[in-house]
């Protein structure tokens, strides 16, 4: 067997056995912004500023300016696709995120109290719809129109929160009525470009335990006169957390990665923050390990997935 047919072997394997152990995700959030174009002040504007194009400036208004509710949905939505990309490695551009398949129950868990916060504030706005337009005509003035708001069921089909999962595709699920040479080139070049996803995906994992090193180095720090840098508990609490989710964020079995991994894992083993913020030694020496998994890995370099 050639050189060229054993890596394409080798490819074909890792592929596959990802494909046994993860998934892509979607998380999907559609969200009423309240936010509307004004064409009529837009050309007051253009031409208030003697603008030769009604398109030199765009004006949009807030049609509920001072609205806690909507505001809470907004934040709300930060945060649920912050955690969804806690809970998950990057695939590719169009959203579709890729979740280990052990993780699959935590993550439906997770996403099910983030959809019943999300239900009850869409319900807290919708509740308040009518009262809100109502005093919306006070807070805009004459920017205020009532032909721009929609009835609350309008709104309401607005809001949807939902996640998809579909398998992850290998080449085998390329089928194409061609040329056989032409086929294989297309698989090949498939292939190459889901290895490229594993390794980004893997790089994200390596990121993230490099980012959580960097931060306790950091923070850890005792100065020369003695005084101490301040971390939340966070610090220390989300590293240990990291290292839990990267035992199963590891879909390629990078050794390196697992040995980092725990490494980290036992340096932070019954070390509590109290301990970190009032006994030196234990800071000092909880450094001094972080330091030496930094020193002991090329954090420069992406992982190899095969």
């Amino acid at each position: 067997m050639n050189y060229e047919i054993q890596t394409s072997n080798v490819r074909t394997n890792t592929v596959a056995g990802v494909a046994r152990s993860a998934m892509l995700v979607d998380l999907n959030i559609s969200v009423y912004s309240g936010r509307k174009q004004d064409k009529s002040t837009q050309a007051e504007v253009t031409s208030a500023k003697g603008s030769g194009s009604k398109k030199a400036a765009s004006v949009y208004k807030n049609l509920f300016a001072e609205c806690k509710e909507l505001e809470n949905i907004t934040k709300f939505q930060a945060r649920a696709r912050a955690e969804h990309y806690r809970m998950t490695l990057p695939w590719n551009d169009h959203g579709a995120r890729l979740l280990p398949t052990i993780s699959l129950m935590d993550y439906q868990k997770t996403m099910g109290r983030f959809r019943s916060e999300f239900d009850l504030l869409v319900e807290a706005f919708l509740d308040k719809y009518d009262t809100l337009v109502a005093a919306a005509a006070f807070q805009l003035g004459t920017l205020f129109d009532r032909g721009e708001y929609l009835t609350r069921n309008q709104v309401a089909q607005r809001f949807r929160m939902d996640s998809s999962f579909t398998p992850l595709p290998t080449a085998g699920d390329f089928r194409l009525d061609v040329e056989s040479t032409v086929q294989r080139e297309l698989v090949e070049q498939y292939e190459r470009k889901l290895e490229e996803q594993l390794t980004q995906a893997n790089r994200d994992a390596w990121d993230r335990l490099h980012t959580a090193l960097t931060k306790l180095s950091d923070r850890l720090v005792v100065e020369e006169d003695g005084k101490k840098r301040v971390f939340h508990d966070t610090l220390v609490t989300g590293a240990v957390d990291l290292c839990e989710l990267l035992t199963a964020m590891n879909i390629t079995k990078d050794p390196q990665l697992e040995s980092a991994r725990r490494q980290l894992e036992a340096v932070l083993s019954g070390v509590t923050p109290k301990e970190l913020r009032e006994e030196d030694g234990t800071r000092v020496l909880t450094k001094q390990k972080v330091d030496a998994i930094l020193d002991a890995f090329d954090w420069g370099e992406e992982a190899d997935v095969e």
